[in-house]
């Protein structure tokens, strides 16, 4: 049970998207207060472009309600939803605890399998945005960033990822 429940009766928030699209924030400047914490806490543990898998999360204490933590599953090449933060299953309107990526409503599994695909094949933080395009989408803007989690001799394992609202997101 969701501690900041979602309504099962609404529809997803992309569900109105025509296209998504994740794009690159370079500048620090420019990151959220989620975004620094966790691109500081990759850079605290990072190693090859990964940070090892018994990494403390405590730092992420701060925005956990904003966090996923995916599993990679090689054999199909796609990624399952560990943990859903229960804050991002409320503006999401979705609960995916134990779903795939592959399963999540379009255009938004196609993008995020993409955006995985990319990192597990070549492991770096990523800070960016998530925006989609279409009429009566709520919540069409999301900051992002993501820590690959791994080891160099067997490559990515997990994901960590933070995920908020533009509007909602605190400044760093």
């Amino acid at each position: 049970m969701y501690l900041d429940p979602y309504d099962a009766a609404k529809e997803p928030h992309s569900a109105r998207a025509e296209e998504g699209r994740i794009v690159e924030t370079p500048e620090p400047s420019s990151w959220t207060f989620g975004q620094r914490l966790l691109a500081d806490w990759f850079t605290a543990h990072a190693l090859d472009g990964m940070v090892p898998s018994d990494a403390p999360i405590d730092a992420l204490g701060p925005v956990i309600g904003s966090v996923h933590k995916l599993v990679r599953e090689p054999e199909t090449d796609d990624f399952r939803y560990l943990i859903y933060g229960r804050t991002i299953a409320r503006k999401a309107n979705m609960g995916r605890d134990g779903m795939r990526v592959s399963e999540l409503i379009e255009p938004t599994g196609s993008v995020m399998l993409e955006h995985y695909r990319t990192l597990a094949a070549r492991p770096l933080l990523f800070v960016g945005r998530l925006t989609y395009v279409g009429l009566d989408i709520q919540n069409s803007e999301w900051v992002r960033a993501v820590t690959p989690l791994g080891r160099p001799e067997t490559g990515v394992s997990h994901f960590i990822v933070f995920t908020d609202t533009v509007q909602d997101a605190r400044p760093a």
